[in-house]
Parts: structure tokens; C-alpha cells; sequence
């Protein structure tokens, strides 16, 4: 059986943050029900060990968050968390007691207004299993050098975490760094969101191989990319997971991947395969 190493499920597309550079949502606002959500890990929880609860939005806006991050667990899954923290301090003690968060990063360059912002965050990880991994996630110039407001969130983890220099001088030069046993700082290049638009390239994917994803309708795409359910795959709600697998518009645009022909014009046009190709 085809085993994914992640499965992106969208809990919500709603954020609270209407960051610049996050593409805008065109799908109808939702928020998946409990019982749409326990569905959807009853058909997926033999081709997959790890789930993530975003595509967009933001998952800790959801009501239920926490009842979906303990249900997964029922299914032997473990979920990982990408948010923009804002809500955090709000959940962190329950979070903590979600034996299968394996997961949260924390994207430190949303836009938002919030002044205890930095310190909420660094203040309440405290409360996290230390069986959770904790990245601080920054996205960075070209090469990924650090812009002026990187540097400054850099700044006030150096102070927060009593840093040594040297420490400091890796996080601007390397990628990925552990600052503590289970927190590290990750640095990446800020992509562009696909659009189907002229430019065309080709390359290898990592979708469909590694991974797929869910949207809040239940609709199944390639990848995380693919916010607006473009290249729609089949309805989760409607058939198994097999039969989407097994679908000849599955099968034939994975080959294309592998063989770095990617057939769809927004997978033509996605700038991300090219990070992949180099």
C-alpha cells in the first residue's frame, strides 16, 4: 500500500492575518466539521503516519482544534502544526497535553499588529510536550540573508534564549539551527505562491510521491500549492482514497512528475520545483 511521508489536511481556509506574502484565498470560507474531519483520518490512516492541519488558513482559529489534534490520535496519527502563533498563547496548555503533537512551526514573519507578539510565543512553549519539536520559521532575502526585521526577531531569541554569539553567526549563515533540545530556528528562501501565468519550466516534484493534500471541501490536490483546488483530484467525502490514487488523472500526472514533465499549466508555472531542482 502507498504509504505518504505527510498528508496536508485543511481545517479551515479562514486566517486572522491578511499577511502580503500569502496568496489570497478564492474558495468559499469553512471551517470542517468534526465529523467530516474523523472521516477523512478513517480513509487516510493507512497511507500515512504524520498529518498537517493547514493548506491556508489558520488552524488554531478552529473552534475544535484541539478535540482534532487528540482525535488523531485514535488513528495512531501524529499531527504537525504550521501557524502564524498569534493564538498560541490561548492554546499552549492544551496543546501540551496532545501526546501526538509532534510538530508546531511557528512562521515569525506574519504581519500582525500584536505587541507581546514574540514574547507570547517564547514565553508559553514551556507548556509543549518536550516530545514536540519547535521551529521558529523565518522567511529571508535571496540566499537567505536576513532582512532588517529577520534580524531583529533573531535579535530577541539571542536575548530570550541567552545565545552565545557564535550561536547567532550559525542562524545567519547555516539554514537550520537547534538552539535547544527540542527548539530550532529554520531560514528559507520566501517563494512565490503558483499561478497559472507564461512561465513554464520544467523539473521534479516531490508531490503525489511524498505527499498530498486535503482542502476544508474535502477535495484532493497534489501538493500544499495548490490553494485554490486548481488541480482537483477526486472528492475524499465522495470515494476512497484508493480510487483517487488509482484514478488515471493521478497516475498520469505523477509519471509526469518523475519524469520531470509536470502536465498541469500550474505546475508548469510553479517557481517552488525549481528550489527542488537546483
Amino acid at each position: 500500500m502507498k504509504k505518504y511521508r505527510k498528508i496536508y489536511i485543511e481545517i479551515t481556509n479562514n486566517c486572522n492575518l491578511n499577511c502580503s506574502f500569502c496568496s489570497k484565498v478564492n474558495r468559499k470560507k469553512k471551517y470542517m466539521s468534526l465529523e467530516e474531519y474523523e472521516k477523512i483520518l478513517n480513509k487516510i490512516k493507512d497511507y500515512t503516519s504524520y498529518i498537517y492541519l493547514h493548506v491556508k488558513g489558520e488552524p488554531l482559529l478552529h473552534p475544535k482544534v484541539i478535540e482534532m489534534i487528540k482525535l488523531a490520535e485514535k488513528y495512531k496519527l501524529k499531527v504537525n502544526l504550521t501557524t502564524n502563533g498569534v493564538l498560541f498563547d490561548k492554546y499552549a496548555k492544551e496543546l501540551g497535553q496532545c501526546n501526538n503533537l509532534n510538530k508546531i512551526n511557528f512562521s515569525l514573519h506574519s504581519e500582525n499588529s500584536k505587541e507581546s507578539y514574540l514574547e507570547d510565543i517564547f514565553n508559553n512553549i514551556k507548556y509543549l510536550s518536550n516530545k514536540t519539536t519547535v521551529i521558529y520559521r523565518l522567511w529571508t532575502l535571496k540566499d537567505n540573508e536576513l532582512d532588517k526585521r529577520s534580524t531583529e526577531i533573531v535579535d530577541k531569541i539571542k536575548d530570550y534564549y541567552n545565545l552565545s554569539t557564535e550561536t547567532v553567526e550559525r542562524i545567519k549563515k547555516e539554514k537550520n539551527i537547534k538552539i535547544k533540545s527540542t527548539i530550532y530556528v529554520d531560514k528559507d528562501n520566501e517563494f512565490e505562491w503558483p499561478t497559472i501565468n507564461s512561465h513554464k519550466s520544467c523539473g521534479f516534484c516531490y508531490a503525489l510521491k511524498t505527499h498530498i493534500a486535503i482542502l476544508v471541501d474535502g477535495t484532493v490536490v497534489p501538493c500544499c500549492l495548490d490553494s485554490d483546488g486548481i488541480i482537483n483530484l477526486g472528492n475524499i467525502f465522495d470515494k476512497p482514497l484508493k480510487d483517487i490514487i488509482n484514478s488515471e488523472k493521478y497516475k498520469t500526472l505523477k509519471e509526469s512528475f518523475q519524469k520531470r514533465q509536470p502536465l498541469e499549466l500550474l505546475c508548469q508555472s510553479c517557481t517552488f520545483k525549481e528550489k527542488l531542482n537546483k
